[in-house]
Formats: structure tokens, C-alpha cells, sequence
């Protein structure tokens, strides 16, 4: 009997300790190892990662309570693929997430070096108490959870949720159902105090960034082989976007039709306010044509497709290789009354001072729903920017090709460089006159796209620096 009441003690302890439930409210569970720690559940008191340890996220792990999650740089986060494993950090809380050139915090797969893929874990989401378009408790795409931590949305545009700085986000994007995906990285209703610079989506398997709301300003940012759109504003989202960089794969593009930008008011197109009205400057958009793939995906769209009473203005950029170049659509869902094309010769958008390059492979660098509103922006943005249906990439930047483009036999290995050729088109001509860069915008550039003479991205970001082919993408460094 004292032998069975031992054995039955021992057992509680052993299976006490395969789940114990820390202080900062998260479930810990026994590491594979000794450098790996599996975190589920909620955080509810802040903490910090440390570089020392590899985290893997088991499910949905929401920081609450006005938590602190801080991230030492050089820190590597796994998201489980078998429970979607997704990190939110919900309105309140905060993450700290400062890595370096040398270190940056990586959130990668959980599945093994060489046979990762778009879509493998959730991503990382920020929900914050800024205003959006939709109400002051809003849920977000992505997350099922229907109680307070799943939702954002507020009256405080200033709100922060924290810093994230040279931090790579790949193999996020898994979808929980059609048309209900985490992105790499979602904003919900984030605010302007919070920093948002350096950042790498790669290979997300939706939208590498998606915007619902909030008035966040964000720089430096890098989508690389994105399944759906790089840049997605929703909901009256009415940041400010400087120095962006876009890369797509010929082959890979979603059955919704994948763009560059793609921009709503909201899904009924009315006048629902905050309006949607990011301002965007200085990005690098490269699509799929001239990649040097062998053949190029019927879903590929436009370098941007701004729709459903939408205000977004781009300046200072390039879109090069869309099938499509630029797209003001005016269909609207039933019931819906306001147009997109509207705005633009309203000057509530603008699309000035950009160059959009070889985007002409249905003969429509300039699109619209209809002749009447191509009648109207044609002259608007022939006037103000430049179009070139011959121009490529390889013109106006110093290698922008050269890594595994994917499934070709000539496929170049090494490592791309965006920055700009001397005296290009690209090399100068970038103004800072409209109003809507009046502030929160660095003036001083005179370069058009996201690189000058200088590589940002050098060091810290993936383009795949093994040279392996798309379904065997390199380990994480």
C-alpha cells in the first residue's frame, strides 16, 4: 500500500511537471532540449525571451494584462504547425522586440531547415486601441477567439504597443479557413506611438503586411515571395509607410489575385469613417514578370489595385514586372456607393512622382473599372508619373535578381541588391512638396524606390542566401 501511495505521489509530480504554469501565465512545457521552451496559453505578466533559448509557440499565445514581452536580439521564435501557433499581443500589452544588424530576432517554422513553406504557422499579430472604421471592438481576421483578447480598436491614435526592429518573420501566413488568414505581420488598430522598423516578412502564406485601421507608421519593411498582396490597408488605416521593398516569386500568387498594394476603405465601399487614407513613399514594388521565372501565375494582378473608397496615396516609388500596372477598381459590393477613382481626382489620393516599369503585359498600365473613370485618372497619373511598358528592373537597380529566383534551370544563386544604379531614373527626382508628406517623412532622400547607394537590407534579412531551390529554402541563421 505505501509502495502504490508512493508510486501514485510520484506520478502527480511527474505529470505536474510535463505542464507547469509559470508565473507570467504562460504554460511551459518540458523542452526537447534543454536551449528549447514551448510556450501555449496566455502571458499575462511581462517577461522576457532570451536569446540563450529557442520558443516554440503551441497555438494561439495571447499577451495580456498590459504586459511587457520583451525579445533579446539574436532570439529565435518557432511557430508549431500542427496547432497554428500564432503570438498576439492584445490591446494593453506590448512587445519589445529589438534585435540588431548582427542579430536579428527571427519567428520561423517549426518544421525542419529544407522542407519549410508559406503558410507552415500562424505570424505575429499587434492589436492595439486606435481608431479603424468598423467600431471600438473589432475581431480580427485570423483569430477565432471571440472574447475581448481576439478584438481591437479604440478612440487613442496614439497608442503603443511596443517596438519590433530588425525582426524576420518567415513561413507565417496559415489560413484557419477561406478567406480567414493570419498574415506574416497584422496590425489591428495599432497606434503612432508604437515603432514598427526593419522588418522582413518572407514567404508569408497570405499577405505579407495587413493594416485593418490604426495610424501606426512603419519603415523600412521587406515582403519577400508572398503568396496573396505585400501591402494591404484596410479600414481606415491612415499611417505613414516610408522605404519598402516588395519581391514576388513568377510562380507563386493566390487564386484571389495577388497585387503589390492593395487597398479598401472597407468591405462595403461606403464612407465609413476614419477613411482609408496611408500615405506610402519610396517603395520598391518588383513583380513577377522578368524574374526569370519559366512561366508566370494566371493570378498575378497589379502593382496596385485600390478599391472600395479608397484614399491611399504612393509617391516616390517604382512597381516594375505586374501583369497590370496601376488599378483604380470601381466595382462595388451590392449596396455600395463611393468609388475609389473619386478620390484620386478629388485629391483626397495621390499617385505622383513614381515610375512603373514594365507592367504591361495585358496592356493596361493604367486600369479602371469602367471608361468613364479611365477617362478621368489617365491624365491624372500620366501627368504625374512616369510610364515605361519596355523599362525592367535590371535598368534602374544593381542586381535585383540574382538569388534562387525558383524552379528554373538557370536560377542565379547569391544574394539580391536593390540598391540604385548610378544615374537612373531611379538615382534621383524624389519630392517631398505634396501636403501629405509634410510630416513623418525622411526629406533628405533623393533616390525614387526604397534603396539608394545604400543597402539596408544587407546582413539581417533572408533572400534566401543559400541558393537553394523554392521547396528547400535555407536554414535559419
Amino acid at each position: 500500500m505505501k509502495k502504490q501511495l508512493l508510486l501514485c505521489a510520484l506520478s502527480v509530480l511527474v505529470f505536474l511537471a510535463s505542464c507547469s504554469k509559470t508565473d507570467n501565465g504562460g504554460d511551459v512545457n518540458p523542452p526537447a532540449d534543454a536551449n528549447t521552451v514551448e510556450i501555449s496559453g496566455d502571458v499575462t505578466a511581462s517577461t522576457t525571451w532570451s536569446a540563450s533559448k529557442i520558443y516554440v509557440l503551441k497555438g494561439n499565445v495571447f499577451v495580456t494584462n498590459n504586459a511587457t514581452l520583451t525579445i533579446e536580439a539574436g532570439t529565435i521564435i518557432k511557430g508549431d504547425k500542427a496547432t497554428k501557433g500564432a503570438l498576439i499581443i492584445t490591446r494593453g500589452a506590448k512587445i519589445m522586440a529589438v534585435g540588431t544588424v548582427d542579430k536579428p530576432i527571427v519567428f520561423t517554422s517549426s518544421i525542419a531547415a529544407g522542407a519549410r513553406k508559406e503558410g507552415d504557422w500562424g505570424g505575429v499579430i499587434l492589436l492595439g486601441k486606435a481608431q479603424n472604421n468598423l467600431g471600438t471592438s473589432v475581431p480580427i481576421e485570423g483569430i477565432s477567439d471571440a472574447t475581448d483578447k481576439g478584438k481591437h480598436g479604440g478612440t487613442d491614435n496614439a497608442d503603443n504597443s511596443g517596438t519590433m526592429k530588425y525582426v524576420r518573420i518567415e513561413y507565417a501566413g496559415i489560413a484557419l479557413s477561406p478567406d480567414n488568414e493570419i498574415n506574416g505581420l497584422t496590425f489591428g488598430s495599432v497606434g503612432s506611438g508604437t515603432t514598427i522598423d526593419y522588418i522582413e516578412v518572407y514567404r508569408s502564406g497570405d499577405d505579407a503586411y495587413e493594416w485593418f485601421g490604426g495610424s501606426v507608421n512603419c519603415s523600412h519593411l521587406i515582403a519577400i515571395d508572398s503568396w496573396d498582396d505585400d501591402f494591404d490597408t484596410d479600414n481606415g488605416f491612415s499611417g505613414k509607410v516610408q522605404f519598402g521593398l516588395a519581391q514576388r516569386l513568377a510562380v507563386t500568387a493566390d487564386v484571389s489575385g495577388s497585387n503589390g498594394f492593395e487597398s479598401d476603405n472597407n468591405a462595403a465601399g461606403d464612407n465609413a469613417t476614419p477613411q482609408t487614407s496611408a500615405v506610402f513613399s519610396n517603395m520598391t514594388i518588383l513583380g513577377p514578370v522578368g524574374s526569370g521565372g519559366s512561366s508566370i501565375n494566371a493570378n498575378f494582378q497589379h502593382g496596385a489595385q485600390i478599391r472600395r473608397n479608397s484614399a491611399i496615396s504612393i509617391f516616390n516609388s517604382v512597381i516594375v514586372g505586374y501583369t497590370e500596372g496601376i488599378f483604380f477598381d470601381d466595382a462595388l459590393p451590392a449596396g455600395g456607393t463611393l468609388n475609389s477613382s473619386g478620390n484620386l481626382s478629388a485629391g483626397r489620393s495621390v499617385i505622383a512622382n513614381n515610375l512603373i516599369y514594365n507592367s504591361n503585359s495585358k496592356s493596361n498600365q493604367i486600369k479602371a473599372s469602367n471608361a468613364t473613370a479611365l477617362g478621368v485618372i489617365s491624365p491624372l497619373l500620366t501627368v504625374s508619373n512616369t510610364f515605361d511598358a519596355a523599362a525592367t528592373a535590371a535598368s534602374i537597380f544593381t542586381d535585383p535578381y540574382k538569388y534562387s529566383a525558383d524552379l528554373v534551370a538557370t536560377a542565379r544563386v547569391g544574394v539580391p541588391n536593390f540598391t540604385v544604379v548610378a544615374a537612373s531614373a531611379a538615382a534621383s527626382g524624389a519630392l517631398f512638396t505634396d501636403a501629405k508628406l509634410a510630416s513623418g517623412f525622411d526629406k533628405t532622400v533623393t533616390f525614387k524606390g526604397a534603396f539608394g547607394a545604400t543597402n539596408w537590407a544587407s546582413s539581417w534579412a533572408n533572400f534566401n542566401p543559400q541558393g537553394l531551390a523554392y521547396t528547400t529554402p535555407g536554414a535559419v541563421n
